[in-house]
C-alpha cells in the first residue's frame, strides 16, 4: 500500500528550503567566476539578453532560478513515495539530475562560454543537487509503518 504523501505545507516549506540553499550556494559561488552556474555567467550571455529588463542584475536571475530549484524539490518530494526503500538516494539523483540538466539546457540555450570554462560551474551542481537531496530526505516527514526507508 503506497503512503500518503507529505503535507502540503510540509512540502511547500522544505521547497523554500532549498530555494534558501540554491540561492546561498548561487551567493557563495558567484564571486569565483569558474564556479558560478551558468545562469550566473551574466557576461557571457548574448547581447540581446543582456538588454531584457532585470536579466543584467546577477540577483535576480538568481532569485529565479533558486525559485526553480525548490519547485524542483518539491516535485521530487511528491515524485518519490516516502515509503520508497532508498529514498534519500532517489531524492538526491533526482535532483541532482534535474539541476544538470537544467544546467546543460541553460549553457546550451544562452551562453556563449566554451563548454570546458562552464563545466566546473555546471559540475558543481552535483555536490550542490546531492546535498539537496539529502536534506530533503532528512527533513522529510517518515511514514508511520515503515520508517521510510531510513537506516535505524
Amino acid at each position: 500500500m503506497a503512503s500518503p504523501p507529505a503535507p502540503p505545507r510540509r512540502t511547500a516549506s522544505l521547497g523554500a528550503l532549498a530555494a534558501l540553499v540554491h540561492l546561498s550556494l548561487d551567493a557563495l559561488l558567484s564571486p569565483f567566476p569558474w564556479a558560478r552556474p551558468p545562469w550566473l555567467r551574466l557576461e557571457d550571455m548574448p547581447e540581446a539578453f543582456r538588454e531584457l529588463p532585470f536579466v543584467p542584475a546577477a540577483a535576480a536571475v538568481s532569485v529565479a532560478a533558486a525559485a526553480v530549484g525548490g519547485l524542483i524539490a518539491a516535485l521530487s518530494l511528491l515524485a518519490v513515495e516516502p515509503g520508497a526503500p532508498h529514498r534519500g538516494r532517489m531524492l538526491a539523483g533526482l535532483v541532482t539530475g534535474l539541476w544538470l540538466f537544467s544546467a546543460l539546457l541553460t549553457w546550451l540555450t544562452w551562453l556563449q562560454t566554451p563548454f570546458l570554462a562552464a563545466l566546473p560551474g555546471i559540475l558543481l551542481g552535483i555536490p550542490r543537487g546531492l546535498a539537496v537531496g539529502w536534506l530533503l530526505w532528512r527533513l522529510s516527514p517518515r511514514p508511520a509503518a515503515s520508517g521510510g526507508g531510513r537506516p535505524a
